[in-house]
């Protein structure tokens, strides 16, 4: 496999040590522990503190847990786990940690094959009803590492079906491939395990793992149901800056989620836990060393990537020797469980929303850690009193010359998704030079969606070098509109949003020094191309990235440092003026 290339000293790792958090109180109250946020003399867990405080004024909020050697370095809250009470997110927030439940059930499934009570050979329709032929031969080991050819989901996680219904609806599904030939992420195929789990050891899914597997662990806090927690210490979720609640109750039945999420993910938890959890993982629990190596031992390669999954689990190479990680999302609620066995460093990592989520955050966290000269996102101080409603009001759409703003709210701040090169232009300061290169960058990008929509096969020559062959790069974006149509409509229109400076630090800076920001429409589907140059001005290639958006972040009364979303962190002062958006570089009003 490919290594996953990651910066490190040695005096980092050495840099490491503070006490581990006492056992939480589970009257509902904030534990006490030596560890309440990070030590100093931790140079790990300051460099990851000082990311996610960072963060956490851009709109991230969650929690982390970080550990080298069994030792914690930083036990963290950030932000809201209620915005409307003001509830701070603290490290005893509990929160679904979405399929991190795999690795879980996948334990499960090995503790009872450790008794002797099933193999991982074995096939399912030793274990489940009605199992029709083209599925006979599918393997508990296929489910486990979702080469079984199984859909990845047979309906909607608030559907409240149940355990023969699901099964059934899942037997009558076709397989994507025979099974043991190919890889395709398979949420049906944990839950068949979960119901595999119930049949042989005769208990409910939940109760046999927490019974079996939490509660020697020392995980009480971890569960459906079952360990009863104060309703005040769950987290709320928020997609798109809007309030969407607890994942209990959506669908649910009377002993916890439907089948569409039993066993493949929904178990909450908190840092805590999952810190403990760790200890299962190096072979200290209930599973014996042998049986946890089988545990963590990649089996298939997940598609053509670098990394293979294991039981619940993926692994890959890093500088340090194999990471051991898997994250979960409902695309609201997210986590991320990562372990580097050879430096023995650790951490767990959970959020409640979709705008930074937590899941999403393990290559900066990294590269915050290990890395001296990775690029910091400012730190911004929010002021304290400003409130939601204030930019509730103050969302919408602010227009320049051919050009707009449009402002979202995410609890206080603003997020501003930019359109039309004068709103790139007055957001990431452009000089009257670089303006110029844009107009030039933008014609002839025009050109070539223009003939792009068209089919022409030569749509891209207006972009390339004057002896380059524009039919081969253009047949790429071709072939890419091809494959999209044929699952979400005909293409609508390829829009040009406008051109900007790939500067030092920003994910595209090693391909070339700019970009032309597309909006390629389809009928169900949206898709956001930065089109890359080189530096004589020729057409290097097309990315997949977002949309070119700052946070605004409330500073004082109608004042707001505006920060990019990702490096490298451009920042600009604005203030709101007669209803208008100001900054030293324009204005932006609403439309009269």
């Amino acid at each position: 496999m490919n290594r996953l290339r990651l910066v490190a000293t040695a005096s980092v790792l050495l840099m490491l040590g503070c006490e581990s958090p006492d056992p939480p109180s589970h009257s509902g109250g904030e534990p006490v522990t030596a560890a309440e946020a990070v030590r100093g003399e931790s140079e790990i867990g300051s460099r990851m503190d000082r990311y996610l405080s960072a963060m956490e004024a851009l709109g991230f909020s969650g929690a982390i847990i970080v550990s080298h050697g069994g030792e914690v370095v930083l036990r963290k809250g950030y932000g809201m786990a209620n915005r409307d009470t003001r509830r701070p997110y603290t490290p005893s927030t509990v929160q679904t940690h979405g399929s991190i439940t795999k690795q879980m059930t996948g334990a499960a499934i090995l503790l009872l094959e450790s008794r002797g009570e099933l193999s991982v050979d074995d096939p399912i329709e030793l274990y489940l009803d009605h199992v029709p032929e083209d599925k006979q031969d599918i393997t508990i080991h296929q489910l486990l590492t979702h080469s079984s050819g199984l859909p990845g989901g047979v309906g909607p996680d608030d559907e409240p079906i149940e355990a023969r219904a699901y099964v059934e609806r899942v037997m009558g599904t076709p397989l994507q491939f025979e099974p043991g030939t190919g890889y395709a992420y398979s949420n049906a195929g944990y839950s068949l395990l979960g119901r595999i789990v119930e049949r042989v050891s005769r208990e409910g899914y939940e109760a046999f793992l927490r019974d079996e597997l939490l509660l020697p662990a020392g995980l009480v806090e971890t569960g459906y149901v079952l360990p009863e927690w104060d309703r005040d210490r769950l987290a709320l979720g928020y997609r798109d800056g809007e309030l969407w609640g607890v994942t209990q109750g959506r669908g649910w039945l009377d002993d916890g989620p439907n089948w569409h999420l039993r066993a493949n993910g929904g178990l909450h938890t908190t840092v805590d836990d999952m810190l403990r959890w760790l200890n299962t993982v190096r072979g200290e629990g209930v599973l014996d060393a042998e049986t946890t190596r089988r545990w963590t031992t990649g089996y298939v390669t997940e598609g053509s990537s670098a990394t293979e999954y294991a039981y619940g689990w993926v692994v890959r190479d890093t500088e340090w020797g194999p990471m051991i990680d898997h994250n979960g999302s409902n695309y609201i609620f997210s986590a991320d469980f990562v372990w580097l066995p050879e430096p023995d460093v650790f951490f767990y990592v959970q959020g409640n929303t979709s705008m930074i989520a937590a899941e999403r955050q393990r290559g900066p966290l990294l590269s915050a850690a290990f890395e001296h000269g990775f690029l910091m996102p400012p730190l911004v101080e929010p002021d304290g009193g400003a409130r939601p409603e204030e930019a509730t009001e103050r969302a919408g759409t602010y227009h320049l010359d051919r050009g707009w703003i449009e402002l979202t709210p995410d609890d206080t701040r603003l997020v501003a998704r930019l359109s039309g090169q004068s709103a790139l232009d007055v957001m990431l300061q452009s000089t009257a030079e670089q303006r110029k290169q844009f107009a030039g960058l933008n014609r002839r990008t025009m050109v070539a969606m223009d003939r792009l929509q068209a089919g022409q096969e030569d749509a891209l020559s207006e972009m390339l070098g004057q002896n380059e062959d524009p039919v081969e790069p253009t047949r790429v974006l071709l072939n890419r509109i091809s494959q999209i149509s044929n699952l979400f409509g005909p293409l609508q229109s390829l829009n040009l949003v406008g051109s900007f400076e790939n500067l030092p630090g920003s994910s595209l800076a090693e391909f070339g020094p700019w970009t032309t920001f597309v909006h390629a429409e389809f009928e169900h589907w949206n898709q956001y191309w930065n089109m890359v140059w080189n530096s004589d001005g020729s057409y290097r290639g097309t990315f997949s990235g977002p949309w070119p958006s700052f946070i605004l972040v409330p500073t004082g009364k109608g004042r707001y440092t505006g920060v990019r979303e990702g490096p490298p962190w451009n920042t600009i002062e604005l203030h709101f003026e007669d209803e208008c958006l100001v900054s030293a570089e324009g204005v932006a009003c609403p439309e009269a």
